[in-house]
């Protein structure tokens, strides 16, 4: 288990709710569809056990994808209009607090958040800056990089939100959520002076575990963005150059070997897929997308002993995990199905009992169902027990008129 980040953190939106955004670091599961570094690294050298001919790709293209045919990136450079920018906004600003107001008050102001999320373009801090569009590790990067240039001690850092399902497909699809962490910014008296910024609709809770990461792991999610990006518009070869760049920075990341699995099962090398999905059973052996692909992948190969192995394990896991349930909810409650919504929610939250956005799901479907004094209810239970603002956007036509009542 990583090490949480000291729970004095504040969590700033900038005004916030305004910005409309569902940013997502980097999209990795046991599908795809979700500077050169050379292998004298020492970084590289302290992960041993890293098999070469998976990243080269040759099976694939017939020779070696080196990473160097796809650019070195520096995801926080600060151009000069950049620069001016910050010295024009910070004019007078003497204490970190008025830097960090100002900042945000810029931004806002010059429409750097006006309908301007755009899930697949993963940007530099500059194109960002420019194109006023991008995902989340988009505006992440052009933030980082401001704060940093106006003085503030600005970090990556990952929150290990929890998993969801596509309940068509079972698959489970794990999302390394990416905000700011600002230190030293003494932002409200009620809180110490380390809190976080977050551009997003699906908000982190103060548990999820989080941990800082440096600029080294950040430009490994950069390209790994971009290979996922590369890779649906079919620029294979470009796509895996990006991933083998992701997995040079950080070997030990599970989530670039799903990706890469993915990528040579898509592609019907399922031999290497299966290397793939096992380097992730090394990292991980529990991981259930390394699983559901293996059992993929032999299933696809004739193999039925191993693939209802490792089918049969990600079921029972399935089975066992409040989000699938959720999931099933979501899916049943959008096709007007509020019976079996019900069952399911109901579920989930047998699995999970203290889950704000569970009993927010809960009271949508009891109004629905015309059970109004239970919806409110489970209205008042979903403000007791934490976050449920991204599904009360998602929903918002069904929760127009509602009071929301804290307790």
């Amino acid at each position: 288990m990583e090490q949480n980040i000291v729970p004095t953190s504040a969590s700033i939106r900038p005004a916030l709710d305004s910005v409309p955004l569902r940013m997502i670091g980097t999209v990795s599961a046991g599908l795809l569809l979700s500077g050169c570094v050379s292998l004298s690294n020492p970084y590289w050298d302290r992960h041993q056990g890293v098999p070469q001919d998976l990243i080269t790709g040759a099976a694939v293209f017939g020779e070696e994808v080196r990473a160097e045919e796809v650019p070195e990136e520096d995801i926080l450079a600060v151009t000069p209009q950049m620069q001016a920018y910050v010295d024009d906004t910070l004019a007078g600003g003497r204490y970190t607090s008025a830097r960090f107001k100002r900042i945000m008050q810029g931004l806002l102001r010059d429409g750097y958040f006006n309908a301007s999320y755009q899930p697949n373009r993963t940007n530099t801090a500059a194109e960002t800056f420019e194109q006023k569009a991008g995902n989340c590790l988009s505006y992440t990067n052009m933030f980082i990089a401001l704060a940093r240039a106006s003085g503030l001690d600005a970090r990556y850092q990952v929150v290990d939100v929890p998993p969801s399902w596509d309940a068509d497909d079972g698959y489970l699809i794990r999302y390394t959520h990416v905000n700011v962490l600002l230190k030293g910014v003494r932002f409200d008296k009620a809180y110490g002076e380390d809190f976080t910024v977050d551009f997003n609709e699906v908000h982190p809770d103060v548990d999820d575990p989080a941990r800082v990461i440096d600029d080294s792991y950040a430009s490994a999610l950069f390209y790994a963005n971009r290979s996922v990006n590369l890779f649906r518009q079919g620029e294979n070869r470009q796509a895996f150059a990006y991933l083998r760049r992701a997995i040079e920075l950080v070997p030990d990341n599970m989530d670039f070997w799903l990706n890469l699995g993915a990528f040579y099962a898509k592609l019907e090398h399922y031999d290497e897929a299966i290397r793939a999905y096992e380097r992730v059973l090394q990292l991980d052996r529990h991981n259930r997308g390394a699983m559901s692909g293996l059992g993929r992948a032999y299933q696809v190969l004739g193999d039925s002993e191993r693939a209802d192995y490792y089918i049969n394990q990600v079921r029972r896991y399935r089975d066992s995990n409040a989000y699938y349930h959720f999931a099933i909810a979501q899916t049943e409650f959008e096709q007007e199905r509020y019976v079996e919504a019900l069952n399911a929610i109901n579920t989930a939250i047998d699995l999970k009992k203290r889950n704000g956005r569970f009993y927010f799901m809960k009271g949508l479907t009891e109004q629905k169902l015309g059970d109004v004094e239970a919806a409110r209810e489970s209205f008042k239970r979903a403000s007791r027990h934490g976050n449920y603002r991204d599904l009360k956007k998602r929903y918002r036509e069904e929760v127009a008129g509602i009071t929301f009542v804290s307790s």
